[in-house]
């Protein structure tokens, strides 16, 4: 992310990437159990955004109080993963929707000069606003894999109703 990259354009991508995912998903329901990556299905990608989109906000909270970063690791990502195997793609959907809300109430209030400041992570330099910003290119990465699993182009994706549309 260039570091002159404000508030305002930073989430308004992440509105974008949202929506999108959340429309992805309604997509990529009746292909759940289409194996996608090392041993997860294109469902059990989505049961990962979920996750993460439920943790992003504790992250953050960490970093900021700590200098901190905490990474869940593959041990932490499997057993979110199972957290959210009983909901259907419809369910899964609403509970993403949920989590992107409770991640929107905290961001929201960060300024150009929160998202400015400074942590170092494995050894390399981010601001708050390009750690925010690679959570959200994560889930666009991991729905851009879900859907080649899939087989489903762009085209796939249409607009589902949600409790909040972000885009």
């Amino acid at each position: 992310m260039a570091e002159t990259m404000t508030r305002e354009a930073l989430f308004q991508e992440i509105c974008e990437t949202w929506q999108r995912t959340e429309d992805a998903v309604a997509a990529l329901g009746p292909h759940f159990d289409t194996p996608a990556h090392d041993d997860w299905t294109v469902g059990d990608v989505c049961r990962h955004l979920t996750a993460t989109s439920h943790m992003m906000s504790g992250r953050i909270r960490a970093l900021l109080a700590t200098g901190e970063l905490p990474f869940p690791g593959d041990d932490g990502n499997a057993e979110w993963v199972e957290k959210f195997r009983s909901l259907d793609y419809k369910m899964l959907r609403i509970e993403l929707n949920t989590a992107h809300g409770v991640v929107w109430m905290y961001v929201q209030r960060f300024s150009d000069e929160d998202l400015a400041q400074r942590f170092t992570i494995f050894g390399e330099e981010y601001t708050l606003g390009e750690v925010i910003r690679q959570r959200v290119l994560h889930e666009l990465s991991h729905i851009d894999e879900a859907l080649a699993a899939a087989g489903l182009v762009e085209s796939a994706i249409a607009p589902v109703e949600t409790a909040h549309r972000w885009a």
